[in-house]
C-alpha cells in the first residue's frame, strides 16, 4: 500500500477537524449540562452559557485551522508544518478529554464519536509518520503532544473538579 504523502496528511487533517467539530456542532447544544449544573473551580465561561455563542467558536475553531492548513499545504514553511502538526496533537489530546466525557457521563459525549474513531488513531498514525519520515524530530512530537495536554487541562480544568 502506497504511503500518504505530506500533503495529504495535512488536507486529512482538515478533513478530521471538519468531522469532529461537525459532531460537536451537532450534539453540543443537546447534551451539554446547563451552565450552573457543570461541576467548576472558575465561574462557567459566558460561552457555554450561550449556544449561538458556542456554535461560532466552533465555526471559529473550524475555519481558522483550517487556513492554516490550506497555506502549510500551498506554501510548505517547517513553521506552518509544525502548526498544523500541533493542531493534530491537540486532536489526539483533546480525544482523551472526550472519552473521559462520555466515561464520566456514562454514555455518549459530544465529540466522542469521531474523537475515539478518527482523532484517536490518526493522531498516533500521524506523529509517528512525521516522526519516522524525519517531519520533526521524535523529541518535537513529545513536546507538542505535551503542550497540548497543559494547554487543554488549563482550557477545560475548571469542569474537571467540582
Amino acid at each position: 500500500m502506497p504511503s500518504l504523502s505530506r500533503n495529504a496528511v495535512l488536507a486529512l487533517i482538515g478533513a478530521t477537524l471538519v468531522l469532529h467539530t461537525t459532531e460537536e456542532y451537532l450534539t453540543f447544544t443537546a447534551y451539554l449540562p446547563p451552565a450552573s449544573r457543570l461541576p467548576r473551580l472558575l465561574p462557567p465561561p459566558a460561552l457555554l452559557q450561550n449556544p449561538q455563542n458556542l456554535r461560532i467558536a466552533l465555526l471559529l475553531a473550524t475555519v481558522l485551522p483550517l487556513a492554516v492548513i490550506a497555506l502549510a499545504i500551498a506554501r510548505p514553511r517547517k513553521s506552518l508544518l509544525v502548526s498544523v502538526l500541533f493542531l493534530e496533537s491537540i486532536l489526539l489530546v483533546n480525544a482523551g478529554w472526550h472519552i473521559y466525557a462520555a466515561c464520566v457521563r456514562g454514555g455518549y459525549a459530544p465529540g466522542v464519536l469521531t474523537a475515539v474513531l478518527i482523532n484517536l488513531p490518526f493522531g498516533v498514525y500521524v506523529l509517528r509518520k512525521a516522526a519516522k519520515e524525519q517531519w520533526i524530530p521524535v523529541q518535537t512530537a513529545w513536546l507538542l503532544i505535551s503542550v497540548a495536554l497543559l494547554l487543554h487541562i488549563a482550557a477545560v480544568g475548571s469542569f474537571l473538579a467540582g
